[in-house]
């Protein structure tokens, strides 16, 4: 690091700062003191103190969807399928003939890597793309019936998913978190 770079990170003073083990962090408790012959780290062992991230929605929105989807990514290995491959499956089901552009806006995915997904899914027989009647430079998707048969086994596998779910937040939790989630589906 030259001389000015380094002036300038030693005039940078912390906006908040308290140094580690002195005073209860936000949420109360007391964040121990590092061991002087530690180097100034803290013990692995001991909590980290968030420094109020979990106050921001994003965060704790961030945190619980890493682990639902290692949740739902493990589940569906077994399978040889994505969370996103699920997703596309399930949406084509429901909407037999639909559009690949519109799966992509529908479920927020690149065309390109929809497209890769697609190929896969039709490789493995799951899906099939027709060439739309109306528009000839669209396809429409369709489950095949394997694909419909592994949507079953898939949707087995999901509602393992929402049961671990449930035991972490419980049934009244799940069904509001839902709700004010809702409005982020629109």
């Amino acid at each position: 690091m030259d001389e000015p770079v380094k002036a300038r990170a030693a005039a940078v003073k912390p906006v908040r700062g308290r140094p580690r083990g002195e005073g209860p962090s936000p949420d109360g408790r007391r964040l121990p003191r590092p061991p002087a012959d530690s180097g100034g780290a803290i013990d692995r062992s001991s909590p980290i103190d968030l420094g109020g991230l979990d106050q921001f929605v994003g965060y704790v929105v961030r945190r619980a969807q890493v682990w639902i989807f290692q949740d739902v990514k493990r589940l569906l290995k077994e399978l040889d399928i994505t969370p996103a491959q699920f997703s596309v499956m399930k949406l084509v089901s429901a909407n037999a003939g639909l559009a690949q552009v519109r799966v992509a806006e529908a479920l927020c995915i690149e065309r390109a890597r929809l497209v890769q997904m697609l190929d896969k899914l039709e490789t493995r027989g799951l899906i099939k793309r027709t060439r739309s009647a109306r528009d000839r430079r669209s396809h429409a998707l369709h489950l095949t019936a394997d694909g419909a048969a592994m949507l079953e086994r898939l949707i087995a596998l999901m509602g393992e998913h929402e049961r671990r779910v449930v035991e972490k937040i419980g049934t009244k939790g799940k069904a509001e978190l839902l709700r004010i989630l809702a409005p982020f589906l629109r």
